[in-house]
């Protein structure tokens, strides 16, 4: 980051560096365009002056093309030239012949060129002119005594009666005044131009620096706060956290967090609309804003969810007095448009003293004690428990050891016979989900079961369970049947009759063959749509069973309205019956209403021949538990159904009346 910041940096250097050279390079060839127009305009004028002045000497002196050829000048002539030369500020004039050659000269009036005189010819700067005819004009700065420190010199044509060039006179003429003129003007407007060039860049090089600055500023804040609440993010809120912590540190001073969150805010959003639910959001961070205590911050964590930080803590009472304070004002009704919206909030406490020395430490602790307030219900606030923190990383790690099982399939069914009490025959298996994880060891199905249905990871794995059960039962003989439990969650997701049917197509098992085991608690949700699925079942062919039958509170109204065909006592009961009198009548009229509705009544977690031997005598119909097998692994299915069908065979042939006490061989 630190080498993209340098490398920026240098680049908007480099590119303000090329803009000043390219500036001072424009400003450079303004000077040098200025100069030549500047003296290409002296050179005008001063050739328009110097055609005015030969004019002026023409009219009054017509002996200039004589002169042009050679003849002397009269005195009168030389008076009228010295007059012209010293009104027209003419410094010097010479006259040529037509071949350039130095006929008369301002500084000879008096004289007369001799022959023996050295020829002198007109300056080479001229020569164009003497070929084309047309004047010329160049400008000079004086490098002899007694010369004008600028002059223009001028070529023009001396002209006969006849209009035909009779020789040359060329005039130098003081320019000084207009070239100080003219090059003032020109230097003062080449120095603002230069000056602007050069300023140019500096100052776009310092408007965007500025204006980088400033979004840089505003996008920092933006970063750093919620855009539908304006408090501070929860990023930003955690580098405050920390920065105070570490100092709280040092003064041995505590520190609290209190974090609060509306509950089901999502049913403000579906009864009332989105804009509703923001508006609940916004009026709590306002109301939030007013409860703030001083030497405090807030912040909106996500959704629904706020944070109060509070530094230099020292009664922990005031702070369970502020999150009660906090509870109340924040589960006021909120209104919308003429209507009054019900909310309830929570609030878990953290302390730094005791529940985390850093930002995130402490905010998964007030997390927690916040989590835990919402199951409690009333008071709806309470302090951070280090065992709730315990059993969170307990669930969180079975959590991810069931999605791992889900990717990976590394689920495993146990099968636990089922035995006709009177008999003793097995009648099949029921199939018992187990889970192993490296890490954990074995996860009892009480555990991993409801954290796979709050996980939404049921419907997948109760999937894999009934193809799994049907595959290894398609191997049993013909009579044997297998049970499958099912969640509650499996019937409300829509997808059960579609996972039954391919468990089934695809192991070519017959339906008559499978069971389903669901709860009480399957029927109180939605007890219509899990009527209809339980109909369909029934006439797949498939088996119905009400599993623990009895420890509901409505268990008789479910049997004359669902499709049941086996009731299956909880173990309780059975347990009960070394304990109670009671349990024995409670039991036979169990099996009475069972068998008077026409059901099979099936009793589990049998474990002392006692129970067995009541159980037979009352009338139960089939029985499983650890006192006639436990639940056994694939590979031993094929040994309990040999011994079974061998242990009928040997009763077959002696009396028929089976013995009190253990079914199995």
């Amino acid at each position: 980051m630190g080498r993209s910041i340098y490398g920026t940096k240098s680049r908007r250097l480099l590119h303000l560096i090329t803009c000043l050279a390219l500036s001072l390079c424009a400003a450079v060839l303004a000077f040098i365009f200025v100069q030549t127009a500047v003296t290409g305009q002296i050179a005008t004028q001063a050739q328009l002056d110097a055609e005015l002045w030969l004019d002026e000497v023409s009219r009054n002196a017509g002996s200039l093309p004589l002169l042009a050829r050679g003849g002397m000048p009269s005195l009168e002539t030389q008076e009228l030239l010295r007059q012209a030369r010293e009104i027209g500020r003419v410094h010097s004039f010479h006259i040529y012949d037509t071949q350039g050659r130095l006929k008369l000269a301002s500084g000879d009036l008096a004289k007369t060129r001799t022959r023996n005189q050295p020829e002198e010819r007109i300056n080479a700067e001229f020569s164009k002119s003497l070929r084309t005819g047309e004047p010329a004009t160049f400008i000079h700065q004086g490098t002899r005594i007694g010369e004008p420190v600028w002059f223009a010199s001028t070529a023009l044509p001396v002209r006969g009666d006849d209009g035909k060039i009779a020789g040359w006179m060329v005039t130098k003429v003081d320019q000084f005044e207009r070239h100080a003129l003219f090059f003032g003007l020109a230097t003062r407007f080449t120095l603002t131009a230069c000056v602007l060039l050069v300023l140019a860049p500096l100052l776009g090089f310092w408007y965007k620096t500025r204006q980088k600055t400033v979004l840089q500023r505003r996008l920092k804040i933006l970063s750093q706060h919620d855009q539908l609440t304006g408090l501070q993010n929860m990023a930003s809120f955690l580098n405050r956290m920390d920065a105070q912590l570490s100092g709280s540190r040092n003064d041995q001073s505590q520190c609290a967090l209190i974090v609060c969150e509306i509950a089901e805010l999502h049913l403000i959003d579906q009864n009332f609309g989105q804009q509703a639910a923001d508006n609940a959001i916004v009026a709590t961070s306002n109301r939030l804003s007013e409860v703030k205590p001083d030497r405090s911050e807030i912040a909106y964590l996500d959704h629904a969810r706020y944070g109060l930080f509070v530094h230099g803590v020292t009664d922990t009472m005031a702070i369970l007095s502020l999150a009660k304070e906090l509870t109340t004002k924040l589960s006021e009704s909120i209104g919308w448009h003429g209507e009054e919206i019900s909310v309830q909030v929570h609030a878990g406490i953290a302390l730094s003293a005791s529940d985390g020395h850093a930002a995130e430490p402490l905010l998964r602790s007030a997390e927690l004690a916040l989590r835990s307030a919402q199951e409690q219900g009333t008071p709806g606030y309470g302090f951070f428990n280090p065992e709730i923190a315990q059993d969170t990383r307990r669930r969180l790690a079975v959590q991810k050891a069931v999605a791992d099982a889900v990717v990976a399939q590394s689920f495993r069914l146990d099968f636990q016979p089922v035995y006709n009490i009177k008999t003793g025959e097995l009648n099949g298996f029921e199939a018992l989900m187990r889970l192993h994880d490296a890490e954990l060891g074995s996860i009892s199905p009480a555990e991993f079961i409801p954290i796979a249905e709050q996980a939404g990871l049921i419907n997948r794995i109760g999937a894999w369970c009934l193809q799994e059960a049907c595959r290894v039962a398609a191997e049993w003989p013909a009579h044997l049947m297998v049970a499958v439990n099912l969640s509650p969650a499996q019937f409300y997701s829509g997808s059960l009759m579609n996972d039954v049917r391919n468990a089934l197509d695809q192991n070519r098992f017959p339906a008559y063959r499978l069971e389903v085991e669901i709860t009480e608690g399957t029927l109180l949700k939605d007890s219509e749509l899990v009527l209809q699925q339980l109909r369909v079942l029934r006439d797949m062919g498939v088996a119905v069973a009400l599993d623990d039958f009895g420890t509901g509170y409505s268990s008789l109204s479910y049997l004359w309205k669902f499709p049941f065909s086996k009731l299956k006592i909880d173990r309780s009961f059975i347990q009960a019956l070394d304990e109670t009198q009671s349990a024995r009548g409670i039991l036979r009229s169990i099996m009475k209403l069972g068998h008077g509705l026409g059901l099979t009544v099936t009793a589990e977690g049998i474990e002392s021949t006692k129970q067995l031997t009541i159980l037979r005598d009352l009338g139960c119909d089939l029985a499983q538990g650890y006192l006639l097998d436990r639940p056994a692994h694939v590979t031993d299915l094929a040994a309990i159904i040999l011994r079974n069908f061998a242990k009928g065979l040997s009763r077959r042939n002696r009396e028929p009346a089976p013995p009190a006490g253990k079914i199995t061989a």
